[in-house]
């Protein structure tokens, strides 16, 4: 599969030790290379270099003040966001619910289940060589077809401003059918409740913008929250969400089967089958429509085989009842 430059996001695979070997983080392989380089860590070996050691410096505790400033979180801020100009068929709706918590909070709906491509987007000037971690929850931003566009990007913008140059360079992860797994996927009265943690790295760059795109699909984009809130939710997946889906479809369709025979011309033993499967069958309603029907007799050893099949006098007198009207 051929993969777009900026379409693979980065990952903390290279473990952080502190001078005695004990695990205290991890990091970037870009950023791990830097702290070398710099005197501030060395590789643990000389042929893999999957694991970096930080090194005691004048302050005692640099070690673990480097690891844990390694990655700072940014929550998504409904407040931040705005809808792209640059999207002419933008659908967006901004309001406050009251959570399963009982708090007051805002939610961003986007997108809706027609192909109206819809942007939202956010410019924040961060902090050059730095890692970060980008949170937000969203509920929905699925569709039945599995044809729907659901997408979350990080635009570097090295001069400051949305460039192509700077465009072609983006990270995408690919929200639709948890393409980009989320670290949360819980089950709520909304629908299914995803909580995405996206960890990207700035390097040389300070000036950045995000990305929540929609289409032919509802989400609805919530500001995070500790695990521990949503510890009390059942977990969920897409797969168990399908078989949810077609369960409930299989149910409203065998519940409600409608037989139009108007102005049909029909044998008496096809209306004892009818009735028969009607009256015993799975069906909760079953509606067969005899208007202007033309009901004919059967030959007499029809008759006879239908009443051995049946075995039941009173289909015999309600199939009567029938033809005759």
């Amino acid at each position: 599969m051929l993969l777009c430059k900026g379409e693979i996001p980065i990952e903390k695979n290279v473990i952080v030790t502190d001078i005695n070997g004990k695990r205290i983080g991890a990091t970037y392989p870009k950023r791990a290379k830097g702290l070398v380089k710099n005197g501030r860590a060395e590789y643990a070996s000389d042929c893999e270099k999957c694991t970096i050691r930080m090194l005691d410096t004048h302050k005692p505790t640099v070690d673990v003040t480097e690891v844990n400033n390694m990655s700072k979180v940014i929550d998504f801020d409904p407040r931040d966001f705005k809808a792209d100009k640059s999207c002419e068929n933008n659908v967006i709706a901004k309001y406050f619910v009251t959570d399963e918590d009982g708090e007051n909070v805002i939610a961003y709906s986007i997108g809706n289940w027609n192909w109206d491509w819809t942007q939202i987007c956010c410019d924040k000037k961060l902090e050059k060589n730095t890692d970060y971690v980008f949170r937000f929850v969203i509920v929905g931003g699925y569709c039945n077809t599995c044809n729907e566009t659901s997408r979350f990007e990080i635009v570097p913008m090295p001069d400051g401003s949305l460039t192509d140059e700077a465009y072609e360079d983006r990270y995408t992860y690919d929200l639709a059918q948890n393409r980009y797994k989320p670290v949360l996927c819980k089950k709520t009265d909304e629908g299914m409740l995803r909580l995405f943690e996206i960890p990207f790295s700035t390097f040389d760059c300070e000036d950045f913008r995000f990305v929540f795109i929609a289409m032919h699909a509802v989400a609805t984009l919530y500001a995070p929250k500790k695990f521990s809130a949503y510890a009390d939710l059942e977990d969920t997946n897409f797969d168990q969400l399908r078989e949810e889906i077609n369960s409930k479809n299989s149910e409203d369709n065998s519940a409600n089967v409608v037989m139009d025979f108007t102005g049909a011309h029909v044998t008496r033993s096809t209306v004892t089958d009818l009735l028969t499967m009607a009256r015993f069958g799975k069906s909760e309603n079953v509606c067969i429509d005899f208007t202007g029907a033309f009901i004919e007799d059967d030959k007499p050893d029809d008759i006879q085989a239908d009443a051995d099949d049946t075995g039941s006098d009173d289909i015999a007198v309600e199939l009567m009842e029938v033809a005759d009207n």
